[in-house]
């Protein structure tokens, strides 16, 4: 698939509505201590793993010049912001806002770049860390920095707030790559290796898992939804994230059930839809279009994912290609219906709109003459 439409899939012309949380007291803990770190002990934790990086972070983009203003500020002594932390269950740290910082301190203490681009310090021009004089070298090495810690004991929920309100680097950070950070485990394991499914590579049209875990995050979308369909509340975001933090160490029987559902589903669909998978567009492969006469696009729709997967994932006969016309005509008619395309594209996360679109899924398939076993009520009276 082209390169331009699978960068399209990450801004997916759909909105999940109004996705903020309530907290009720007991959700409320947040437990943080401060730290003054000396720069020699901020390296030395570098170097020894003991500090973590959340994946999409480990990417450094400051340039030499950037850095070398704060190596100046520091030697300066002047005030920088603090550094923050979060504790893992291992004993580790998590650098949650800081990255650049930390990881331009460590390269300069050990030698691998020359100061550049000086506004004060002038003198210091083209030095290395070990071409500064020794007392240079010493106060930089001594010099504090201030060390927000959140502790491992904070609430999950809050642990997240937390993660988006200090998600201010280079790259931000959206929920799944949170998720990836905060709900370490088994479970984020498993998501990990299930977006290598085949079949499932084969609908989505890229060979290899997208950027930005979006992939992760719709089996996610898929496993939480199937599961705790019938006690769904919005928002889908506080969903996600309970249900990750309820089995992020969940059991090797437990993850096997549901990759077996997983796989089961996707070569269902591969076989039927293939390409036309999880996409706005007609039986011909084209885009539909709005009540306006605009072309919809034609991209990864993550709405339309949840509905197709849950819908072949309650099949209770077997499918073959023979079914691929009359259904993949039935899913077309289903779509251009101007209610189903409104419950794919906004406030996609209403259990209305989940219970709407489910159920147009799940009559183009009863329609072609599937037999579909639906373990709840489909009833939007009901939602």
């Amino acid at each position: 698939m082209d390169e331009d439409v699978l960068e399209q899939d990450q801004d997916l012309d759909e909105s999940e509505g109004d996705e903020g949380f309530d907290f009720p007291p007991p959700e409320r803990k947040i437990t943080t201590q401060p730290y003054d770190l000396s720069i020699q002990t901020l390296v030395e934790q570098w170097g020894s793993n003991l500090l973590e990086m959340p994946e999409i972070q480990r990417e450094y983009v400051w340039d030499d010049g950037r850095a070398s203003r704060l190596i100046e500020s520091l030697i300066l002594g002047v005030p920088v912001p603090p550094l923050y932390f979060a504790e893992t269950q291992e004993a580790r740290f998590e650098v949650i806002d800081g990255h650049q910082r930390v990881r331009s301190i460590a390269r300069y203490l050990g030698n691998e770049f020359v100061l550049s681009g000086l506004r004060v310090l002038s003198e210091y021009k083209r030095c290395r860390f070990h071409q500064l004089p020794p007392r240079e070298q010493r106060f930089l090495k001594t010099r504090t920095l201030r060390v927000v810690v959140i502790t491992s004991d904070s609430h999950p929920n809050m642990k997240f707030e937390v993660f988006e309100r200090l998600n201010t680097g280079g790259i931000s950070l959206n929920a799944q790559e949170l998720r990836n950070s905060i709900y370490r485990g088994t479970f984020n394991n498993e998501l990990k290796a299930l977006v290598r499914n085949s079949a499932f590579r084969n609908c989505i049209g890229s060979k290899s898992p997208r950027k930005r875990m979006v992939d992760e995050e719709l089996v996610l979308r898929f496993l939480a939804l199937r599961d705790q369909l019938a006690k769904y509340r919005p928002p889908l975001k506080r969903v996600l994230n309970d249900y990750m933090n309820a089995n992020k160490n969940a059991s090797q029987d437990w993850l096997s059930e549901r990759r077996h559902a997983f796989d089961t589903t996707m070569a269902r669909i591969a076989e039927i839809l293939g390409s036309q998978a999880f996409r706005l567009i007609d039986a011909n492969g084209r885009p539909l279009r709005d009540r306006s006469g605009k072309p919809l696009p034609r991209g990864v729709n993550r709405a339309l994912f949840d509905a197709q997967a849950l819908a072949f994932s309650w099949v209770t006969q077997p499918i073959a290609a023979t079914h691929r016309r009359t259904v993949v005509a039935a899913v077309s008619t289903a779509l251009s219906d101007d209610q189903t395309q409104d419950a794919t594209r906004r406030a996609t996360g209403d259990r209305k709109r989940i219970l709407l679109r489910l159920g147009a899924m799940v009559g183009a398939l009863t329609n072609a003459g599937l037999q579909v076993d639906v373990p709840i009520s489909l009833r939007v009276e009901d939602a």
